[in-house]
């Protein structure tokens, strides 16, 4: 094989290879959602403790969450005058407002962001958890059928984002008030469409959300005609080097 055909070769591999990684990659989504308190549901009672029941999920930051696609973000965010606006009211309180990047996957493939802001309190639970589908009832203390114990915070569970024809969003989170003992449930799986806003809440909290697409820079078309021509010998790159070195029969290597 000639000089030429080896240098046409490389090109194609490479070209193939970008082509391959495009078609591979899912549609990637930004996420953002703002927590907060309605400070006017400090006085409802919710009939005790619970914990979350979560399964398969990640930790926004963590090696796992990376390889999963998923990536904290804190500029060009769409709801910082929403959050601020939040946290300068006298109705709300707010919590966290977060923001990341995540793959667009169907429901099989999604994994679930793992939510915990706030501060840590100790609960109890039974050991048999499996008769019990989102939410397990929890004490303050140990108690004869709940022994267990297990870090809460105050805002605890998760996220679940996924796409079939529509976006999908799937709240699991409990808040916890120190004060008064009692947790409050948010469970929902919300129908959304990019790009706009949804309000997902109960009278003690809820979040402020919306995901938009995230649209990448379309790569240059390559042209032929301005590939650099060959270089003389005395300036070759790299790849024109090993090149020589296959062509040339007595470069055998390292000595």
């Amino acid at each position: 094989m000639n000089r030429q055909t080896l240098r046409q070769t490389f090109q194609l591999l490479i070209l193939g290879s970008l082509l391959l990684g495009s078609l591979a990659q899912a549609r990637d989504y930004q996420v953002e959602v703002v927590l907060f308190e309605t400070v006017a549901g400090r006085d409802l009672t919710a009939g005790g403790l619970y914990y979350p029941k979560i399964g398969r999920s990640i930790r926004l930051g963590t090696e796992e969450a990376v390889a999963a696609g998923f990536r904290p973000l804190e500029q060009n965010l769409s709801l910082s005058d929403d959050a601020q606006a939040i946290a300068a009211s006298r109705r709300y309180r707010l919590i966290r407002h977060l923001a990341w990047r995540q793959p667009g996957l169907d429901r099989d493939d999604a994994v679930a962001l793992r939510i915990s802001l706030g501060n840590t309190t100790a609960v109890y639970l039974p050991e048999d958890i499996s008769a019990f589908e989102n939410f397990i009832p929890a004490s303050a203390s140990a108690t004869p059928d709940r022994q267990r114990k297990i870090n809460t915070s105050t805002v605890n569970g998760s996220i679940l984002v996924h796409l079939g024809r529509f976006l999908h969003m799937e709240t699991q989170l409990v808040f916890t008030d120190e004060e008064t003992g009692q947790s409050f449930r948010l469970s929902q799986s919300r129908k959304m469409r990019s790009r706009e806003l949804h309000y997902i809440d109960n009278p003690r909290f809820g979040i402020l959300t919306r995901i938009l697409p995230i649209e990448e820079p379309e790569e240059p078309e390559l042209n032929e005609d301005a590939l650099p021509d060959p270089q003389p010998d005395s300036v070759e790159n790299p790849v024109d080097q090993v090149l020589n070195r296959e062509d040339d029969p007595t470069q055998t290597g390292a000595g």
